[in-house]
């Protein structure tokens, strides 16, 4: 079977010469679990045809309610390794290169090098804001997304973007270990009311995630929706068919809607005001007033 024959349908909808950017791109997907692995596999249903993927981690039994390529046989299996495998099962022409270990700050540069869009989807959500802003800077176009149990964002970032720790409310300008330390810290944890409000985790697993004893809610169909969205915003840039989504504006998917919105202006001033000391110091007192939770998350939007 030829590349012609697999994917003749996209024809119905993409110009050749757009099917033949899909085919020649080359796309860097940093984290093959939940979101990375469903990017992956759709890309390459899609006749992507050439991938950089990169995970230290292997499947494990948690990881079978959302992530794409995890099964009973593939437990212990490397993440990005197996991706590789599903990828050449649906188009065996696709050039995959794997690195089965983890991204180092210090490489980001080099990796990106490699691709014409990259994907940060890694667990580690200080690496991917690390890598997102690297990107950023270095011209070329990076897609972020994320899900949070019961809601899911997504979005293109080009030079002239925001920076992704702006539109989160992360704090700006910090190094990865700096970025690593605050996420870490479970007055910082406990700011994320929305986790509880829009991404409809229960009080108590919130709770227990926010002292490290619990990992992030997911659920498969809002992991799944998500990257999809991710995927068809990386589609965009090969192609040029249709607008990316752009940061400061993202998909915001729940279980009752999607739509485009914003990331407001106040995400953009806490994200400047929270890498000072003095303000870091009231986010005990925050944390600890339900009242004050609540205005900050709506201040949020």
């Amino acid at each position: 079977m030829s590349y012609e024959e697999f994917f003749q349908r996209n024809l119905g909808i993409f110009e050749r010469k757009e099917q033949e950017k899909t085919r020649d791109a080359k796309v860097v997907i940093i984290g093959c679990g939940g979101i990375g692995g469903v990017i992956a596999l759709v890309l390459a249903r899609s006749g992507v045809g050439h991938f950089v993927l990169m995970d230290p981690e292997s499947y494990e039994p948690s990881n079978m309610n959302r992530q794409i390529a995890c099964c009973s046989e593939t437990l212990g299996v490397n993440k990005a390794a197996c991706t590789k495998e599903n990828i050449l099962r649906i188009n065996p022409q696709a050039q995959v290169t794997v690195y089965e270990r983890a991204l180092v700050p210090t490489e980001i540069e080099e990796i990106i090098k490699l691709g014409d869009v990259i994907a940060p989807v890694t667990d580690d959500w200080a690496l991917s804001l690390t890598a997102l802003e690297v990107v950023r800077k270095s011209g070329k176009p990076a897609v972020m997304a994320y899900p949070v149990g019961a809601l899911g964002r997504a979005c293109t970032f080009l030079p002239d973007s925001p920076s992704a720790a702006e539109c989160l409310a992360m704090p700006f300008g910090l190094s990865y270990d700096e970025l690593k330390e605050y996420t870490e810290r479970p007055e910082a944890r406990r700011l994320l009311q929305y986790y509880v409000t829009e991404g409809a985790w229960r009080e108590e697993w919130f709770d227990r995630w926010c002292v490290g004893e619990l990992p992030h809610a997911q659920i498969c169909t809002i992991v799944w929706v998500t990257a999809c969205l991710a995927a068809t915003e990386i589609l965009k840039l090969i192609t040029g068919k249709w607008k990316p989504v752009v940061a400061p504006y993202y998909w915001h998917i729940t279980p009752t809607s999607a739509r485009i919105k914003k990331f407001g202006l106040f995400r953009r001033l806490m994200s400047r005001l929270s890498r000072r000391e003095g303000l870091q110091r009231q986010f005990p007192r925050l944390a600890r007033s339900k009242r004050l939770l609540r205005l900050f998350t709506r201040l949020l939007g």
